[in-house]
């Protein structure tokens, strides 16, 4: 990424500038993947997400509107129905009738997701005063209401892979975004092959501004990364300040106090200043592994790929099928008008897989999402990887 999973557009200086992320031999820019899948070797999608990065389209509509679009998106996707409904219909409140079609949308689309007939009704009258249309219908195709357990405490996860770099500023603002919102953040380190000094300044960073928030973060695979920032830490040679601090703070979060008071002392007198303050990590979430979805076999003669249901976990069992389809055809049609709801989690898999696609030549079009998965997948930047084909919601 640097995908920017909000949407917004880069600076045009900062997009064609030369980013300080370390260099291949070849001179191509090392980016960081988020590989949320677990489907194997991702492959490197940088420079499918280097040109996604270009393309990206700002609409014309107040920075409070696309807040809470991108608030309302993210908080049904971690399963939070009166959470989203609440963003969606305070920003409508509060816009004095001049709201978009989008949220109306969004929050029409919870409104049946949720199997809401009486708030639907109540508001399509307001619609229709507002547009000056015929209000919306109560569209018995949308999936029916089902429910849905997530575990207490759990928390977004992502899976970091390949060399982290400070080119991968974006993923990073994105996921500090994301733990604020959620209260905690999980990421995992233990596949990443590298990390330069811009990586470890821009991890530090993302765990300095969870911290100052107060929400819970895990490091996972610390001993990992920590055997690839150790060989950088050379007592007496003030360089490479960037690698003890992110060493200090892996140690920590392995609980190892007996090591982080070793490698302070020798911070100290290399650097000649006091190190960070030892304090325990916070306990890991436990989660429950996240219920399977339910999608149809595609066959030859289908042609669009079903995705029904709630996609979840590291590894759902639709993306597994859509790259059996997808390895058959050079346009790959996805079907999500049953798609009742795609996790954070996975709609990152998502974009990881089809950029993966689109660098391959292939070009991807999801029909008819609801406007809630809709939403999300352009938060995601799947949009930039992929054609959207939304529904009307009226």
């Amino acid at each position: 990424m640097a995908m920017s999973l909000f949407g917004k557009k880069p600076n045009e200086k900062e997009a064609s500038a030369p980013s300080k992320g370390a260099r291949d031999p070849k001179g191509d820019l090392t980016t960081t993947t988020m590989d949320l899948t677990h489907l194997g070797a991702p492959g490197d999608v940088g420079r499918a997400l280097a040109a996604a990065a270009g393309k990206i389209k700002v609409t014309e509509s107040s920075q409070e509107e696309h807040a809470a679009i991108e608030e309302a998106a993210i908080l049904y996707a971690n399963a939070s129905e009166d959470g989203a409904r609440a963003v969606l219909e305070a920003a409508i409140d509060g816009a004095l009738g001049k709201a978009s079609e989008e949220l109306w949308s969004m929050l029409f689309d919870l409104y049946r997701l949720t199997g809401n007939r009486t708030a639907f009704d109540a508001r399509s009258e307001a619609y229709s005063k507002t547009f000056e249309i015929s209000p919306p219908v109560w569209d018995a195709s949308t999936p029916s209401p089902t429910p849905e357990r997530r575990a207490a405490g759990s928390a977004p996860s992502v899976n970091l892979s390949g060399n982290l770099s400070g080119n991968a500023r974006s993923q990073f603002e994105q996921l500090v975004r994301i733990g604020l919102k959620m209260g905690s953040l999980r990421i995992e380190l233990g596949r990443i092959k590298g990390i330069d000094d811009s990586g470890c300044a821009l991890l530090m960073e993302t765990v300095e501004a969870l911290k100052k928030a107060k929400a819970k973060l895990v490091l996972a695979g610390s001993a990992h990364a920590l055997s690839l920032v150790e060989p950088k830490l050379v007592i007496g040679e003030k360089s490479n300040q960037a690698y003890w601090l992110l060493a200090l703070s892996l140690i920590q979060q392995m609980a190892n106090a007996e090591k982080f008071d070793e490698v302070a002392l020798n911070y100290a007198i290399t650097f000649e200043e006091s190190p960070p303050a030892y304090e325990a990590p916070p306990a890991a979430p436990v989660e429950e592994a996240a219920p399977e979805p339910v999608a149809a076999e595609p066959e030859a003669a289908v042609d669009r790929f079903p995705m029904t249901g709630v996609i979840a976990g590291n590894q759902p069992e639709a993306f597994r099928q859509l790259a059996v389809y997808a390895s058959q055809r050079t346009r790959i049609e996805i079907d999500a008008s049953q798609t009742r709801r795609i996790e954070f989690v996975s709609a990152g898999s998502l974009f990881n897989q089809l950029a993966q696609l689109q660098g391959q030549g292939k070009l991807t079009v999801i029909h008819h999402p609801n406007a809630l998965v809709a939403a999300l997948l352009r938060v995601m930047g799947v949009d930039q990887v992929a054609t959207i084909e939304r529904r009307k919601t009226a």
